[in-house]
C-alpha cells in the first residue's frame, strides 16, 4: 500500500505548512488544548493542512478547507500523553476560514508559564513508496493477534529503519510491541520520535517515551470524524 514519507528541514515555517513543532499557524488561541490531567497548556506537535494548501502535499483524507492539529502534554509531570483517552493529547481539525494570519503563541499557565515549544521541522519533500503491506492484509495491521502472526517481511518489511517509521497513509508500521491499544478507525499518519532531515541527518521530535512512535487515527463511522492519538514503544 502506498504511503507518503516526509523529510524535514529545521527552519521556521513561513505561513501555513506541513510541519512538526514550533507554533501553530493561525490557530485561534481559544482552541489551544489544556491537559486534562495537569490543567496546563499542551505543546504543539503537528500541523497538517488539507490538500489544497500545497500541491506537493500528500493526499490526506482531509477537506481542502480544514487543517489538522495535534498536541501533547510535554510537562515534566509526565501525564499519560501516550493514551488515546487520557486527555493528555489532542487531535482535531479547524476550518481554514477560522484561522488567523500568523503563528499563535500559547496561553500561559497561571503558575508555570507557557508550555515547551517543540523544535520546528517543516516538510522539505515527500517520498512516495509502497509500505510493504498487501492491501488484502490491511485488517491484520489493526489486530494484535493477526499482526503478530504475519511473517516478519510483511509485519516489519524494513526492519524498523527510521526513514520508514514516519509516514502519512498506508497501514500502521508498528513498533516491536505490535498492534497494541489500537483505537477505532484507520491510520491517518504516524510520527517516529526521530525523523529524517533532508541533509541526511535526523532530529528528535518530542518526548515519545524515549523511543516511541505516535500514531494518529481517524474514525469516520461517526457523524463527524473523530481523531485519536496513541504512542507505542
Amino acid at each position: 500500500m502506498l504511503s507518503h514519507y516526509p523529510r524535514y528541514r529545521a527552519v521556521a515555517a513561513q505561513g501555513l505548512a506541513h510541519k512538526l513543532g514550533g507554533l501553530p499557524w493561525g490557530l485561534p488561541v481559544a482552541r489551544w488544548p489544556l491537559c486534562a490531567e495537569c490543567g496546563r497548556p499542551m505543546s504543539h506537535l503537528l500541523q497538517a493542512p488539507g490538500p489544497a494548501a500545497d500541491e506537493a502535499s500528500p493526499a490526506l483524507p482531509l477537506q481542502a478547507d480544514e487543517v489538522l492539529y495535534a498536541f501533547k502534554c510535554e510537562w515534566d509531570s509526565i501525564c499519560s500523553f501516550w493514551e488515546e483517552d487520557g486527555g493528555a493529547n489532542a487531535v482535531f481539525t479547524v476550518p481554514r476560514a477560522e484561522l488567523a494570519d500568523g503563528p499563535t503563541a500559547p496561553p500561559a499557565h497561571a503558575e508555570d508559564g507557557a508550555p515547551e515549544i517543540l523544535p520546528e521541522l517543516v516538510v522539505a519533500d515527500w517520498r512516495i513508496a509502497d509500505d510493504g503491506a498487501p492491501a488484502e492484509l490491511e485488517s491484520a495491521f489493526y489486530d494484535y493477534g493477526l499482526h503478530d502472526g504475519l511473517p516478519d517481511e510483511i509485519a516489519h518489511p524494513h526492519d524498523w529503519a527510521s526513514e520508514w517509521r514516519t509516514k502519512f497513509g498506508g497501514v500502521p508500521y508498528w513498533t516491536a510491541n505490535g498492534a497494541q491499544g489500537v483505537p477505532a478507525g484507520r491510520l491517518l499518519l504516524q510520527i517516529d520520535n526521530w525523523v529524517q532531515l533532508e541533509d541526511g541527518g535526523g532530529a528528535e521530535v518530542a518526548n515519545f517515551c524515549s523511543d516511541g512512535t505516535a500514531y494518529i487515527f481517524v474514525d469516520r463511522s461517526r457523524k463527524a470524524p473523530v481523531y485519536t492519538m496513541i504512542i507505542n514503544r
